[in-house]
């Protein structure tokens, strides 16, 4: 009586292991958390006043990225990521006082293709940035300011290799663009640790550059760059 129940309790069983199984090794979701200390290099406004006399040193920035990668050939995996960059400075000034903010919030909207995918991986595809920032410059002098609201296409790359340490990994990732009166060079230097279980939970270190000429507006030339710390899953 009991091999009479057992046989057809287990077929619906080992059905939904395989295909459980199958879905897990179909669809991978992996991303990260975390926060990026920058330090602020460039200038701001129609006179390029320099970031670093109106009192810009360093700031901590929150982002965020996930990734959804398939085996569904032609259509390409997608990336979402969001970087919060939000500072402003009062200092004193000649005749009186400068107020200034840089707000460069954006959002990084990615399809892309895994061109090789083995003990070196390498990714390549297109990314739609969307700023949602400004940029102000108040002094006794002048009063000035511009939005940074406008939708970038930019190339994107990732190369990335697993160490010989379990669990290690290290790449590098970057977007480029030079599109109407933007210039963006945004990358990064990591290295990751995940702790293999059903679902890899770990931590990555690094260090960002990002590189950004506006020609429109007051205009700036800025470059903000330094280490971040992210916790980081993949499943």
């Amino acid at each position: 009586m009991r091999a009479i129940f057992a046989t057809p309790l287990a077929a619906p069983l080992v059905a939904l292991c395989i295909s459980a199984t199958a879905h897990a090794d179909a669809i991978g979701v992996k991303g990260d958390i975390g926060l990026w200390r920058s330090d602020y290099a460039g200038d701001i406004g129609s006179a390029s006043t320099s970031v670093g006399s109106l009192g810009y040193t360093d700031e901590t920035n929150r982002f965020l990225h996930i990734s959804v990668e398939h085996p569904i050939p032609l259509i390409p995996n997608f990336r979402v990521g969001y970087t919060d960059i939000n500072a402003g400075r009062s200092v004193e000034w000649e005749g009186g006082s400068a107020s200034s903010t840089i707000e460069l919030t954006h959002l990084d909207n990615t399809a892309y293709y895994e061109v090789l995918d083995n003990w070196v991986s390498i990714d390549l595809g297109l990314s739609l940035r969307i700023y949602d920032g400004r940029i102000s410059l108040a002094t006794p002098n002048t009063n000035e300011s511009m939005k940074v609201d406008d939708v970038l296409p930019m190339g994107y790359l990732l190369v990335e290799a697993e160490l010989p340490f379990t669990g290690w990994s290290a790449g590098v990732e970057g977007n480029y663009t030079d599109f109407s009166d933007y210039q963006v060079t945004d990358y990064t230097l990591k290295l990751r640790y995940l702790f293999d279980s059903l679902v890899d939970l770990g931590v990555e270190f690094g260090y960002r550059n990002q590189a950004l000429n506006i020609d429109q507006g007051i205009g700036a030339d800025l470059t903000l760059d330094g280490p971040y710390a992210a916790f980081a899953f993949h499943f």
